[in-house]
């Protein structure tokens, strides 16, 4: 092979190496079927080693940043709830085995069309099986244990009370994975056992990750069961990725989405401003967390403030009778 030809092979071969690199790099993005956050280092919330009083909750975290709220977590807030006794199961059996239970549902890698497991209507039946089986319980806290949840010292006045939705409390052997969504209320979630982390995506996100649902065009994977019966599950969330494995090649709008987390410990509470993006997954090894839904007042009842400034902790259940009487 004389020079020239040789020369011209050589580049060649060259050229195909350069090219063969550039699609990897284009079919590789960073954090392509990594789990769910790889392709951008997350930002940790606020964390507070106080519960601040209801009025700085308001302005500095609920109605913050032109009312999308700010995140932010309260470590060891729940370490004196009567609650934290629930982190055995042969206290809860012994305790509360009897309990009515409003709902344990299939796959503890969420994806909203599992259903409902069947024959689950005792707190019993439930510790009975969930060690062994692919089951969690997203349920009403019951009756009988709701005088062991306090409602923290930042709602406790102010007007939040007024506007409560539900209470749940959630179970589960670990190892769970939430799909993302955002809720329309919000909320307070306190960890009594395990561990979990939590990931935010800001609410400004909304026009580009809802834009287009239930089709291609949509570059996140979000869909709308309200808008197409045939799709399974129930509500709007990002139901088509997987947040274990995130396919940035047919999804490519999350490379360039900011996120910010905390990973909850035993104890530790974070506020969920209503309408932020999240994702939730637990570690190994038994979990479980209560959570309070309310509609954010919205403004702030200093007068009520004024008429109970003891702001000592509140029961669930006893918060429930005052606003029922």
């Amino acid at each position: 092979m004389n020079s020239q030809l040789f020369a011209a092979a050589a580049a060649a071969v060259a050229l195909g190496f350069k090219l063969e690199q550039a699609s990897a790099s284009i079919q590789s993005p960073v954090g392509h079927l990594e789990p769910f956050g790889g392709w951008l280092p997350g930002e940790p919330i606020e964390e507070r080693q106080d519960v601040p009083g209801p009025e700085d909750f308001y302005t500095k975290y609920s109605n913050a940043d032109n009312g999308n709220g700010r995140p932010v977590v309260f470590r060891g807030a729940a370490l004196r709830m009567p609650a934290m006794k629930w982190r055995s199961d042969k206290y809860l059996l012994e305790r509360f085995g009897n309990e009515d239970i409003s709902g344990v549902e299939w796959n503890l890698k969420e994806t909203r069309a599992g259903g409902n497991v069947e024959g689950m209507n005792k707190m019993r039946d439930f510790l009975a099986s969930y060690n062994t089986s692919d089951i969690y319980m997203v349920s009403q806290v019951p009756k009988g244990m709701q005088d062991d949840v306090q409602f923290l010292p930042c709602m406790q006045c102010g007007g939040y009370l007024k506007f409560l939705d539900v209470h749940n409390m959630w179970i589960g052997r670990g190892g769970s994975k939430s799909v993302v969504h955002y809720d329309d209320q919000d909320n307070i979630n306190c960890m009594l056992d395990g561990e979990k982390r939590f990931i935010f995506m800001h609410p400004s996100y909304k026009n580009r990750f809802e834009a287009h649902p239930n089709s291609p065009r949509n570059q996140f994977g979000w869909v709308d069961t309200a808008l197409d019966r045939s799709i399974p599950g129930y509500g709007a969330f990002m139901g088509d990725i997987d947040v274990d494995r995130m396919d940035l090649i047919k999804y490519p709008g999350w490379r360039d989405v900011k996120w910010s987390y905390v990973d909850l410990k035993p104890g530790d509470c974070v506020y969920i401003p209503y309408q932020w993006y999240h994702q939730v997954t637990a570690r190994p090894g038994r979990s479980i967390n209560v959570h309070i839904w309310y509609w954010r007042p919205k403004r702030f009842d200093s007068k009520s403030c004024q008429a109970d400034p003891s702001l000592s902790p509140l029961p669930h259940a006893a918060a429930t009778k005052v606003l029922e009487a």
